[in-house]
C-alpha cells in the first residue's frame, strides 16, 4: 500500500513540475535570429554580434568552465588561429517562453574545421542555452566534447 502512495505522490509531483515548464516555442523570433545572426557571423571570425546577445555581467558557462563574454570572443577568435575551414551547421536553433517566465533560446550543431598543425579534421555535436533577460543573455550554457580543440591548443603550445 505505501509502495502505491509513494507511486501516486511521485506522479502527482511530477506534474507539477512539468507545468511550470509549459510554453511556447519559436524558429523565428528576435532572440532566436540574434543568436543564428552569431552562428553566421562565427565561420568568418566575427564576434561582433555577441555584444548583442549578451549583458556585460552575463555567466557563460563552456563545458564546466564559467567564462565572461569578452572571454568567449577571445576564445572563439583563437580558434581561428588553430583551425581553418571552419563550418558551424545549425541542426535546429529555437527559442522557448515557459509558463514559469524563463525565456531559453536552444541551439544544436555541429562544429568542424581543421587543425592547423595536426593537419586532423573533426566534426563535434554542440548544445547551446541561453536564458534571457529581456532581450540579453543573462546566463548561457555551452556543451561540446574538447577533445579535439584541447588536442590542438596543446600541439600550439609546444
Amino acid at each position: 500500500m505505501k509502495k502505491y502512495l509513494l507511486y501516486g505522490l511521485a506522479l502527482v509531483f511530477s506534474f507539477g513540475v512539468n507545468a511550470q515548464w509549459k510554453g511556447t516555442t519559436s524558429n523565428d523570433d528576435q532572440r532566436t535570429m540574434m543568436v543564428q545572426r552569431h552562428m553566421d557571423l562565427y565561420p568568418k571570425n566575427d564576434q561582433s554580434q555577441l555584444k548583442n546577445i549578451f549583458n556585460e555581467a552575463a555567466s557563460i558557462n563552456v563545458n564546466g568552465s564559467n567564462v565572461s563574454p569578452e572571454e568567449l570572443a577571445n576564445f572563439e577568435k583563437m580558434h581561428h588561429k588553430i583551425f581553418k575551414g571552419i563550418k558551424f551547421q545549425v541542426g535546429a536553433n529555437i527559442t522557448s517562453k515557459y509558463e514559469n517566465g524563463q525565456i531559453w533560446t536552444h541551439v544544436w550543431a555541429w562544429w568542424s574545421g581543421e587543425g592547423k598543425k595536426s593537419k586532423k579534421t573533426a566534426t563535434i555535436p554542440v548544445h547551446l542555452a541561453f536564458n534571457w533577460d529581456g532581450l540579453k543573455c543573462n546566463n548561457a550554457f555551452f556543451m561540446f566534447d574538447p577533445t579535439f580543440i584541447n588536442e590542438e591548443i596543446a600541439l600550439n603550445d609546444k
